[in-house]
């Protein structure tokens, strides 16, 4: 998965994925295996997500299921 537009959106919103990953209740470390794909999101961690973040439910796939090209 591309998590491009989610970290770009983490930075807009938060400035630091280290303060995205406190208001997630998650830790920094737990935050960058999911942003480099080597743990997957549980979906009520996006839903958590997309709360935090202002973005809608129904766009939560532009974020979240982005793939690589």
């Amino acid at each position: 998965m591309d998590y491009k537009r989610l970290k770009l959106k983490i930075k807009e919103v938060f400035d630091t994925q280290e303060a995205f990953a406190k208001a997630m209740a998650m830790s920094k470390t737990a935050l960058n295996q999911r942003l480099n794909g080597t743990v997957e999101w549980k979906t009520s961690d996006i839903a958590r997500a997309c709360d935090l973040l202002n973005i809608p439910l129904a766009d939560a796939h532009l974020y979240f299921f982005a793939l690589k090209v």
